[in-house]
């Protein structure tokens, strides 16, 4: 038996929450850090992000929902990852739309 058999589940729930709104803060700051069209685009995900992070903080749902709904958070902000990371040849293909579909083919 080690010391964390002892703490509650729910404990540990509410590090995983603020870890997650950190990432977004993080993401947020450097989507502004981008140009005009770019900017724009990444800004409405993290908004519909942002919503997600404030439905888990805020309501109470049950432990599946939430669990979910943060699983959604997780990947919505590894794909702004990639395009933050992206070169500028793929930039090109992320504003005409087509970044999804090249990803994906991959």
């Amino acid at each position: 038996m080690g010391i964390f058999d002892f703490i509650s589940p729910g404990f540990m729930w509410g590090w995983r929450v603020k870890g997650l709104r950190r990432k977004w803060d993080r993401l947020r700051e450097k989507a502004l850090n981008k140009k005009r069209p770019l900017r724009d685009r990444l800004l409405e995900k993290l908004d519909t992000i942002e919503n997600n992070l404030r439905t888990i903080e805020e309501t109470s749902l049950n432990r599946v929902t939430a669990a979910r709904i943060a699983k959604e958070v997780e990947i919505d902000m590894e794909e702004i990852k990639e395009i933050l990371r992206a070169r500028e040849s793929e930039m090109q293909d992320f504003e005409k739309g087509k970044y999804q579909e090249k990803n994906k083919s991959q």
